[in-house]
Order: structure tokens, then sequence, then C-alpha cells
């Protein structure tokens, strides 16, 4: 015997369509084999990742499970620093010189992460910047770093334990 499709419209049961294949349940649902599926307004739920044939994306070279989540960095951020402050990873920093000022490093770096320091006012020379590298290595010996040329610009990468932080 063929089943109809009723659906309940607010108000009152109305059959639609004609009879259909006996393979369709009593709950309404059906399964679909080697199948394809066409039209804008479909929707698939509950479809586990191991049911699907690309069941990741790569971003940036590491693979990520679909419905699961990452963090993508779109650049460093620019930040105006008028005051002695602790600073981040993959961040820039325009220093006020018109006082000295000390900035402090990542007390757990990264692999990787890197920070750009520019002397904002020109006036680095006469008013420091001390880098101060919270007992870590900065060119492979624990040290602050002075900067003290007018204009300068520089980045710090962090390359590791044994190294840490390399300046360019």
């Amino acid at each position: 015997m063929a089943k109809i499709i009723r659906v309940w419209d607010g108000s009152a049961w109305q059959e639609v369509g004609t009879a259909l294949p006996n393979a369709l349940t009593t709950d309404g649902t059906q399964t679909l084999t080697n199948k394809t599926i066409s039209g804008a307004s479909n929707t698939l739920s509950n479809i586990g990742n191991a049911s699907l044939t690309n069941s990741a994306i790569t971003i940036n070279g590491t693979a990520v499970s679909l419905g699961g989540s990452t963090t993508i960095v779109t650049g460093p951020s620019s930040t105006a620093v008028s005051s002695n402050i602790s600073i981040a990873a993959n961040n820039k920093y325009f220093v006020n010189t018109s006082a000295a000022r000390t900035l402090t490093l990542p007390a757990s770096p990264t692999l990787g992460d890197e920070i750009q320091l520019f002397d904002a006012n020109g006036t680095a020379a006469t008013n420091n910047i001390t880098v101060n590298s919270n007992s870590g290595k900065i060119n492979g010996t624990v040290q602050d770093l002075t900067i003290d040329v007018n204009g300068a610009a520089l980045s710090l990468i962090y390359t590791g334990s044994t190294y840490g932080w390399v300046v360019r």
C-alpha cells in the first residue's frame, strides 16, 4: 500500500502530492543511498564529520574539523604607548618618547611570535625605550634591550628558549 504525506497547516491535516514509495517510514524519514539532493532551500542536519568525504578545512596549513574552531590572526594590531606597559605578541607599538618608556616582553612567548616597535616621536636618543626581557633571552642572552636611536623601528621575533627574541 502506498503512503500519502499529510502536512498540518495549523488548523487541519492536508494531503500533499500523490502516493509515495513504500520506502517512506511512518515518522516521515527516508534513507537515501547514492542520491542527489538539489534545491536552494534544503537543510541537512545532524551529519557527523566522519560521514563527510571532506570533514575538515585547512587554514594556514592546519586542518580544522568541521564544527571545530580556530583563531585566525589577521595581522598585528597597532597600539599607541605613552606609559610603561607589558606588551603582547603579534602587535605593533608606536612609542611616545616624550619621556623614557619601559616595555616588558611576554612571559610565555610562542615560537614565531613577533613584536614591532617604533619611536613615534623620534626622540629615543634622549628618552630611551627599554625593552624588559622579563627573564627571557634577547639575542641569546638574558638582558634588557635599550633603544636609543631617534626614529628607530625594529622587530623582535621569538625563536625559542635557546636564543630567545631576535632583534631585526
